[in-house]
């Protein structure tokens, strides 16, 4: 991911573990990987600052 202010590419600051339909048991569960992305670039106003997420399936 790159940051929109600055073009410089982001790095993973952390990673959760997500569910989705695990409210009830007529849905399947689907897990992903919540990846938080932080522009890296000093001279970015965006510097330290989570500038999105990804969301990744896990198979």
């Amino acid at each position: 991911m790159k940051c929109n202010a600055c073009g410089v590419d982001a790095y993973i600051d952390s990673t959760e573990v997500v569910f989705d339909g695990d409210e009830s048991p007529d849905t399947e569960t689907k897990a992903y990987y919540n990846q938080h992305f932080v522009c890296r670039n000093p001279a970015c106003p965006n510097n330290g600052k989570e500038i999105g997420t990804l969301l990744i399936p896990i198979k």
